[in-house]
Formats: C-alpha cells, structure tokens, sequence
C-alpha cells in the first residue's frame, strides 16, 4: 500500500509528518489519511514524493525491504562512486531499518558495508593525489604515509600493524560461537599475521575437532612458516594436497602459498589446475592472480590475456555491467598502453 511506503520513506528520511505536509503544500492531516490508508495521494503529487524521499514513482508502489536492500547490496558492488546524495539516502534509509526488528540484521551488515564502500572510494580517490604530492615533496614523511595509507603500503612497525583488538573481538566470536567452522579461519588468519603461533596451534585443534577438513593442514603449515621452519610448512602442504589432489580450494591455496614465496611459476600452475574445477557461478581469483604475476614478471600480454579471460566469466557467470565490468575494461585498457 502506497500510505506504508510513504510512511517508510518518510521516517527513513527522519522527517516528520507536518515536515512532508510543507513540501508538498498540503495539511499535515493530509498526510497523516494518506499514511493511515484513509485516502490515497493526488496522483499530481507522485513525482513530487519521488524527488523529496529519492525514489522512482515505481518504488512508491511496489519497492519492499527485501527488494531495496537487494538493490543497495548490488549498488555496492557494481557502482564505482556513489554521489553523496545516492549514500546519504541509502545511510538514512537502512539506519531506519535498523530500528526494525524484521530488517535490524541485514540493515545492520549492509550500513558496514556501505561504510567500508565508502572508505575505500576515498582511499582510490586519495591514490593519485598522494603520489602527486609524493613526487612533488619527495623527501617528506607525510608524503609516503599518505602514498601508504591510500594503497596499504606494508609498514613494518608492529604497534600500528599488529591485529591485538581484533584478535580479541574474534576470540569471543569463537567462544560464543565455537560449532561454526568459519570463525575459526578469520581468528587464525589474525593470530599467524601476528605469529601468535602458540595459540594459533591451539585454536588449529579446537577447529580440527569441530570439522576436519583440509584447512587444518593448510594452516599448520601457515604456523610453521610464520616460526620460520619452512621445511615443515611444506610438508603440511604436500599432505594437504596428498589428501585433497581433486579440490578447486585446495589447489589455489597452494597458488598463494607459492606466490606469496616467491614461487610464481609453481603457483600459476597451481591456479590453472584449479580452473577448471570451479563451480558456477565462477571466481576470477585464479586469472586475476595470474594477471598480477604476469605483470610482476613484466609480460603485459599475458596480463591482458588473464584480464580478457576474468572478463568473460564476469559476463557469464556474473553480470554484463557496472563496475564489476567497468574495472576490467579499465585495466585491460591501462595495460595495452603500456605495450
């Protein structure tokens, strides 16, 4: 019903009814029979709603929670830049949704998400201006910080790179939560980036007794490594690949595992062999990491090659616009000027 949806609109936009009643030239009371079903809108005064509350005159008809929301989590995805028009409305729109039991948990991840899209249109904004002012003011600190703030440098100083709150957070995470296999990954991920590798290995067990599956070997062998025996992390992952031979996942670990070494032969062979046992809808994580290896090692065409080929699975698999496309275009264009 259209008076639910204007009510909607209206309280996500944290106006008051009298507030509506003002830009639309007519009695708070009006307003107030639209919203409670009494009367309907002059049909005159649609475009003038859609303007106000930032919508099509189709979505003050028939846009429901679910839709919209499926709407915005596309729009971070697929837009490159959101005017600030576009996220303040979508900002206001999912914090009142917040305050609804039936919408709280999604409205509640999609404002993360909309946040977290926002800061990083801000750092690929920042990346040309601060190697501008890197090359205009080379020999100043502040120059390479923002140069390193923009692009995640790799600061070596542990106080400001180590992972202390998180690891915190994640630890209750797996204490209210310690059947859901997921939650130990992000907490061990934290604790081997940090070489917290004695409660690594005991997190590893605690997961391993939940589910054993391959990523017990995989990080034992990440501990092993972050204690510098690399020998032993190799032997973790051979028996890794040993039991699993056949599985995509386990094969592009061993991709990253040798590009992360230094091993970019053995890791693109790795990445290939886990092509073809995708499942659809298929990743670009195999030819987008080979692409970087390819330009690492100064072969532009074969980085277009790899481009070309995330291009094709993105059309076919995924969607044939917006910047998940946009992006590739960019890039496949940016690196045949190079050639």
């Amino acid at each position: 019903m259209i008076g639910n949806r204007i009510k909607q609109l209206r309280l996500a936009a944290s106006m008051t009814q009298e507030q509506l009643a003002n830009s639309l030239g007519v009695s708070a009371q009006a307003v107030s029979k639209w919203e409670s079903g009494v009367n309907m809108p002059d049909i005159l005064l649609l475009p003038e709603l859609s303007v106000i509350f930032g919508v099509s005159i189709d979505e003050l008809f028939s846009m429901t929670d679910e839709k919209r929301m499926d709407r915005i989590d596309n729009m971070i995805w697929n837009t490159r830049f959101l005017s600030e028009e576009e996220f303040r409305r979508q900002e206001r729109y999912l914090s009142a949704c917040r305050e609804r039991a039936e919408t709280a948990d999604r409205a509640t991840l999609l404002l993360a998400m909309l946040y977290n899209k926002r800061a990083n249109e801000y750092r690929e904004k920042a990346k040309p201006l601060a190697r501008e002012a890197l090359a205009r003011n080379p020999g100043v600190k502040d120059a390479h910080n923002a140069v390193f703030d923009a692009e995640n440098g790799a600061y070596q100083d542990w106080n400001c790179i180590n992972h202390r709150e998180t690891i915190d957070f994640y630890k209750g995470v797996v204490e209210a939560h310690p059947e859901d296999l997921r939650n130990y990954f992000w907490l061990l991920d934290l604790l081997i980036a940090d070489c917290r590798t004695a409660e690594a290995r005991q997190y590893a067990e605690r997961m391993r007794a939940v589910y054993h599956s391959y990523h017990y070997e995989m990080f034992m062998g990440h501990i092993c490594r972050a204690e510098g025996d690399l020998n032993g992390a190799m032997e973790w992952w051979n028996r890794m690949l040993k039991l699993y031979p056949d599985k995509e996942q386990v094969l592009h670990e061993l991709g990253s595992i040798h590009a992360k070494l230094g091993r970019y032969d053995e890791a693109v062979e790795y990445y290939r062999r886990a092509m073809p046992l995708r499942a659809h809808p298929r990743f670009t994580d195999c030819e987008d990491a080979i692409s970087q290896i390819c330009m690492i090692k100064g072969d532009i065409a074969g980085a277009i090659e790899m481009q070309r080929a995330m291009r094709e699975i993105v059309v076919q698999d995924w969607t044939t616009e917006g910047e998940s496309v946009d992006s590739i275009d960019r890039e496949i264009l940016r690196l045949e000027e190079m050639l």
